[in-house]
């Protein structure tokens, strides 16, 4: 069964109250993410991990990727933990790859074998039917990545890095004009660290496409309207010159950051 495994990060130096909120709204995070982007499917959760199943795998590690708080992601083959069926699984998906390889195996919990006998004996396994490939342990051409995790394990060849921080609405709220590429940036950043933000009815029309995609709400009344509604905690602002507002407390994560920062950041973030 083809299963996405995602990981998270900071979430888990939290207290254990607050972790659980924390990924709780992880979890909701997700489901809203593949709900819009039309994927199918359940999620599962236990202690650092989150299991997507769906069928359309692909797309589903794509949108996931782009959720705060993910790490990375991992479309995985599922089989339970005996260790006959973890080399059998790991030796079928991997029987026609050419090159070198290596074996990187974890567990988590209690079992009649040791990470390192697991990686060896599975690796063994695929020497045996694979005769075109061979072991580098520094610098393989790709690696069989296994995770044990009690009763069941994963198999899988890479991961998909995702843009971390903490889950979006974690935090509070706060406001942003959106007028140019800067004050989205400005304003990703801050949605990174789990602030919900909002951005008036009069931002630049080009922008909102770009901030909805990552969670940004739209709304139509003016900023003066949405400070009276909502219970907006400061401004997100790419120009140093808002900072005399008087209105709000202004956030400007990018202050510190060269033209050349900002612009290798748009292109990483929105390309």
């Amino acid at each position: 069964m083809t299963v996405l495994i995602v990981r998270y990060g900071e979430i888990s130096l939290k207290s254990h109250s607050v972790r659980r909120r924390f990924t709780d709204k992880l979890v909701e995070n997700i489901q809203n993410a593949l709900l819009n982007a039309g994927i199918e499917g359940y999620i599962e959760e236990e202690r650092g991990r989150i299991y997507v199943f769906t069928d359309n795998e692909r797309v589903a590690a794509e949108t996931v990727k782009n959720v705060f708080g993910v790490v990375s992601v991992s479309p995985a083959e599922m089989t339970n933990s005996e260790i006959e069926a973890i080399a059998e699984l790991a030796t079928s998906m991997f029987v026609c790859r050419k090159g070198t390889f290596a074996v990187r195996a974890t567990r988590h919990g209690n079992h009649r074998y040791t990470s390192q006998e697991l990686a060896a004996y599975v690796g063994e396994k695929i020497l045996e039917k694979c005769g075109n490939l061979r072991v580098n342990l520094k610098k393989p051409d790709f690696e069989v990545f296994i995770e044990v995790r009690n009763s069941r394990a994963f198999v899988f060849s890479e991961k998909i890095a995702g843009v971390g921080g903490m889950p979006l609405g974690t935090q509070g709220t706060v406001i942003s004009y959106m007028r140019d590429e800067k004050d989205l940036l400005s304003a990703w950043m801050i949605m990174k660290r789990g602030c919900r933000l909002l951005f008036p009815g009069d931002s630049s029309d080009n922008l909102r496409d770009f901030a909805e995609r990552w969670g940004a709400i739209p709304a139509s009344e003016s900023l003066e309207e949405l400070i009276k509604r909502e219970s907006v905690l400061a401004l997100v602002s790419g120009r140093t010159e808002d900072c005399q507002n008087g209105r709000l407390p202004v956030l400007c994560p990018i202050v510190g950051l060269s033209e050349k920062d900002v612009e290798e950041r748009l292109n990483l973030i929105f390309s």
